[in-house]
């Protein structure tokens, strides 16, 4: 709910009034860090600006109305409108607490008492709960991609009548649900991120995943997606597929990581990874070099998750047009599988295509080297009767296959 801003005294936080609007700063920690937050809809139809502060997390209403919709609403103009919620900075309190005292001050509170008495959240509670979970999670470091699919979990099970606050009702809301046991060991996973928030714990449900096999798509069916979009997402799915890099290491690429000289790019490793170099093709550079090249990011201001269900709309249609179901199976990471398999058919070499996808652990590795019905293997031969002749081919890129009459046979993969 929202309350009125404390007067601060001289020695305390300097106060927050109407003067201090050109150089806003949090009334919590005096930061002048802040993102604007959306709109605030008040009952009398104007509106106030929500701002979030970046260093702390605390949320706040700056009181002047904006659009209003109905004559003869109040003046929200005065020194005591400032008003503001603890939603943010009770999720990171947390985080300095220890693991002893997190769940006696999360008690303390009253949140996580109130999730044993099965009591059902609102629609406005369960946005409070997402958008903590959602800001924690990025002070935390987590990436976005795995940001977006927990907090969208933990709303799809707090909706279907599941209190975060009370692993029991979590457990009858998962069991209800018609999921595979992958989906379901990944709600598991995610619920367990809630709880390291929170300072809870639980016994969570067994969940048995099943090791499914990459779906592999052809290149011409990769083609026709790219070719069916258009500017900044035709360039990002022509470099997940020439480079095999995750979607989030293409969305955070910069300019600056483009080298357009040597025809390379420059990736920031993700999730742990080793940072690669790529080789890019003519067609790509050109790509790229068609593209706005006002902001520091290649991609971005784009969100990441818009870009996703833009491709999903022309993957869709694209399916129906061209009567191929297969292609509604094409996701961003489907490129990452393509690109890896195609370099393990070529080169047979699992350390290179370890390399090429910045994997630390082989075992990560073994799942992208699945194969799809490839021709029959065509090579180039040599032959060589001396050492010297013989160490030039191998530098040339052949290997050894036998050795007949005084003769060495060795083959290429064409």
């Amino acid at each position: 709910m929202a309350e009125e801003a404390p007067a601060a005294s001289p020695s305390e936080k300097p106060a927050f009034t109407i003067e201090a609007q050109n150089g806003l700063f949090c009334p919590e920690c005096n930061s002048k860090r802040l993102y604007k937050d959306g709109l605030r809809y008040l009952a009398d139809g104007k509106t106030v600006q929500r701002y979030l502060c970046r260093d702390c997390g605390y949320r706040f209403s700056w009181p002047r109305a904006e659009k209003p919709k109905q004559h003869g609403s109040k003046n929200l103009k005065s020194e005591h409108g400032l008003t503001f919620n603890r939603c943010s900075s009770r999720a990171l309190a947390l985080l300095e607490q220890s693991e002893e005292g997190a769940m006696n001050g999360q008690k303390e509170n009253g949140q996580w008492a109130a999730g044993a008495t099965g009591q059902t959240l609102d629609g406005a509670k369960i946005k409070e709960i997402i958008i903590n979970f959602v800001w924690w999670m990025r002070k935390q470091g987590y990436a976005e991609s795995t940001i977006e699919r927990r907090s969208k979990i933990l709303e799809v099970l707090a909706k279907r009548g599941a209190n975060p606050y009370d692993p029991e009702s979590v457990k009858e809301t998962l069991a209800r649900q018609k999921w595979d046991e992958n989906s379901k060991n990944v709600a598991v996973k995610a619920y367990n991120t809630f709880l390291k928030m929170v300072g809870g714990s639980w016994t969570p449900p067994k969940t048995r995943p099943v090791e499914k096999l990459p779906f592999i798509p052809t290149e011409e069916e990769l083609n026709s997606l790219i070719a069916a979009s258009n500017g900044k997402l035709a360039a990002f799915l022509m470099l997940l597929k020439e480079t095999g890099m995750r979607a989030g290491e293409a969305y955070n690429l910069q300019w600056k990581d483009v080298d357009f000289e040597n025809g390379t790019v420059r990736v920031t490793p993700e999730k742990g990874s080793n940072p690669r170099i790529f080789k890019l093709s003519p067609k790509l550079l050109a790509m790229l070099n068609r593209m706005d090249k006002t902001s520091e990011w290649i991609f971005k201001p784009w969100q990441l998750k818009h870009m996703r269900r833009t491709f999903q709309r022309i993957r869709n249609r694209l399916a129906l047009k061209l009567c191929n179901p297969r292609l509604k199976l094409i996701t961003f990471h489907t490129f990452r599988h393509w690109k890896a398999t195609m370099e393990y058919a070529k080169t047979k070499d699992i350390l290179h295509v370890m390399q090429l996808l910045g994997h630390k652990n082989i075992k990560n590795t073994l799942k992208y080297t699945q194969l799809v019905n490839f021709k029959d293997d065509e090579y180039h031969f040599a032959t060589a009767k001396t050492i010297d002749e013989a160490g030039k081919l191998i530098e040339a890129g052949f290997e050894y296959v036998c050795h007949h009459e005084g003769v060495m046979l060795f083959r290429k993969r064409k």
